[in-house]
């Protein structure tokens, strides 16, 4: 009996040393911590932590976890997270978790499950983003050396991650007495409520072919959905206006050069809400250029948003375009990355007008026009808002893994009319300067 259990455990051990191998974990934690001032009439000077790589409020935690089988023919991908919204999804969600098949040596691939792939998406510095995917099922392809194809169906998409990628459930009840629909709270889904009609799925379409040190091509495409679960989504069938999360229809195209050692140059084509693309459609182009010379490191991110509106009367309305540039520089010395960012954004704002956040990203297109007390709206062409910010910093790197980062963010956010940035002391007040000191730290294993 003792060599029967003394051999079981050796099978157990042996066993859990072969699994181990095949189970492989990474992630990080990023968080910082800023002291934000500005000139706005009662306000104090102020400490928010956030974390400006992961763009997180407080911090981002991510625990990456991924099994393969050993004929690498299978395998299981999920991860951990936690960050921003924790009251909506508690302090860890599960953006995916997902399992794979592959067939012919991995040149068809099955994933079901969670889906979250990477695949295409866009490599640029502003939108960096693909059509979604989320519950569902991905088939992927590689017909040919370079060619990636894929194909999927999803009943409920993850949110973004300002709500910690959370899967959003709002339901729906019918009165009989008042013959109405109503919504209910947001809250996490019970699965077995997510049934969607064949024609409410989100499904995708993808393609990118790399010709190795020359260039990517992809293009993909996203049809109008209702897997975004808003409280809206059948109380009226005629006027639903695919607002939720990646419901509306999308197309994104994508180049990458690649042909030129040190160089990245990314430009990519966002057409967004294609059901009513003539109403309320959106384009944005992004382009993303940078060059290294040694220990010198010079970019130039750009982003385009233009704008097709119509009032209420179906009369076109000439919504003015956001206009984004940010040249910036850096120079290694030894551990040390001082650089140099520079944004000018017409027909655009920072977000510290209203989120407090000052990621790099950290600007966000007007949306058209705005009305006449700045707000996001299409009531008058003529009131434009723009931003004009400076962001010295330095990065310690510490080893591979680790590195911290000291910085300050200026912005002067301005609105051509009276009242765009009023405040107590002063109703016609047109401008708001902000200013953040901040550290922010990333930890990776």
């Amino acid at each position: 009996m003792k060599k029967f259990l003394v051999l079981a455990a050796l099978i157990l051990v042996s066993a859990a040393v072969v699994f181990a191998q095949e189970l492989k974990f990474d992630g990080y934690l990023n968080s910082g911590v800023g002291v934000v001032a500005n000139d706005k009439e009662g306000d104090d000077p102020y400490f928010k932590a956030f974390g400006v790589d992961s763009e997180s409020n407080a911090f981002r935690f991510r625990l990456n976890g991924s099994f393969q089988n050993e004929a690498k023919n299978a395998g299981v991908r999920f991860r951990l997270q936690g960050q921003r919204r924790i009251d909506q999804s508690g302090y860890l969600s599960m953006p995916y978790l997902y399992g794979w098949v592959g067939f012919l040596e991995n040149k068809i691939t099955l994933t079901g499950g969670l889906v979250d792939d990477g695949t295409w998406t866009s490599a640029d510095w502003y939108w960096n983003d693909d059509t979604g995917e989320g519950l569902g099922l991905l088939l992927k392809a590689e017909p040919i050396k370079g060619l990636n194809l894929g194909v999927g169906a999803y009943m409920i998409s993850q949110q973004s991650g300002g709500g910690n990628n959370w899967l959003q459930f709002t339901p729906i009840s019918y009165d009989s007495v008042t013959d109405k629909w109503t919504a209910g709270t947001n809250r996490l889904p019970n699965f077995s409520e997510i049934m969607l009609k064949p024609e409410d799925v989100k499904y995708t379409f993808n393609a990118a072919y790399t010709m190795p040190d020359t260039f990517r091509l992809s293009a993909i495409f996203r049809t109008k959905n209702k897997a975004g679960w808003t409280g809206t989504r059948y109380l009226d069938n005629d006027d639903y206006t695919y607002g939720g999360r990646e419901e509306s229809a999308f197309l994104q195209a994508e180049l990458r050069v690649l042909a030129v050692k040190n160089l990245t140059a990314v430009v990519v084509g966002a057409f967004n809400r294609l059901e009513e693309f003539d109403k309320r459609g959106n384009i944005m182009f992004s382009e993303t250029f940078g060059y290294k010379l040694d220990n010198l490191n010079v970019g130039l991110n750009a982003a385009q948003f233009l704008y097709n509106r119509e009032d209420a009367a179906g009369k076109k309305i000439d919504a003015d375009p956001g206009l984004l540039f940010n040249p910036w520089v850096s120079y290694s010395i030894d551990n040390v990355v001082p650089r140099l960012d520079l944004v000018y954004f017409a027909g655009g704002r920072s977000k510290m007008t209203s989120e407090n956040q000052w990621e790099r990203r950290g600007f966000v297109p007007q949306g058209g026009a705005v009305d006449a007390t700045g707000n996001p709206g299409v009531n008058d062409k003529d009131d434009d808002l723009s931003v004009f910010s400076i962001r010295p910093s330095v990065k310690l790197n510490l080893d591979s893994r680790i590195f911290l980062e000291i910085g300050d963010m200026i912005n002067i956010d301005f609105g051509n009319f009276d009242g765009a940035y009023a405040d107590k002391g002063d109703l016609k007040k047109k401008s708001l300067f902000t200013n953040v000191f901040y550290i922010d730290f990333k930890f990776s294993f």
